[in-house]
Formats: structure tokens, sequence, C-alpha cells
């Protein structure tokens, strides 16, 4: 998320409902990538949704830096790759042994275009 050259989604667009949450995810990840030029991230409305969820900026930022590397590593220990290909050969998918990535492999089984190499060998996560 690049904010010295974009804006955050707008307060009014929702999650489940709540208001301002995809405005806050935004900033925070411009936060996390550094770049979120002049908007504020940590305080005034940011906080307020924190505080509707019992935490606080430094925290997100832990559990959202954690849990990016977590679902977009692609798969590198051998029996790792073994059972996802094996998961891929069942789902009828043989051909796209090139997925190493869990949330390819689901975006793929949901009907999703998936790069060929994946969208982590082809530099699309969202890092």
């Amino acid at each position: 998320m690049d904010l010295i050259n974009g804006v955050p989604r707008s307060g009014h667009d929702t999650v489940g409902g709540i208001v301002l949450l995809t405005r806050v995810i935004d900033k925070m990840r411009a936060h996390i990538a550094g770049t979120l030029g002049e908007h504020v991230s940590h305080r005034g409305f940011s906080a307020d949704v924190f505080e509707l969820f019992g935490t606080d900026a430094e925290t997100y930022v832990e559990i959202a830096a954690s849990n990016l590397e977590i679902v977009t590593r692609p798969a590198t220990d051998p029996a790792a790759l073994e059972r996802m290909h094996g998961r891929m050969v069942n789902a009828g998918h043989g051909d796209r042994l090139d997925i190493v990535c869990a949330l390819d492999q689901l975006d793929h089984d949901e009907g999703r275009e998936v790069p060929i190499v994946g969208r982590h060998a082809a530099g699309l996560t969202h890092h």
C-alpha cells in the first residue's frame, strides 16, 4: 500500500459492517511498508478502531507483519512441498505444481486467476 502516491480507502467502506476498518488497514499496511506519506496511522480514528478491538497500533503492526509473512511464504520444506503438490494433483490441478504458496492454492481452488509461476514467484504478494 503506497500512500505517498495514493490514498487509503474511504472510512465509509466497511468490513463486517465496521466503518473505518478498511482505511485503518490501508494506513497500517503503508506504515509497515514505509509508504505512509503524510497520513497518520497510530492515532485519531485509527486509535479508536484499535480500542474497539481491544488492541493498539504497535500490537496490530506485530500481528499484521507476522500474518503476512506466514500466509504468503512459499513452501520450501520438501515435505510441505510434497503435501501441497499432492493436494494440487488430487484437486485435478497437477499441471500447476508451480503453486507453492497456500494462499495461491486457495485462490486457484476458488477459481481466481493465479499467475503461472504463482504470485510469490511473480513478485505479486502484498509485502
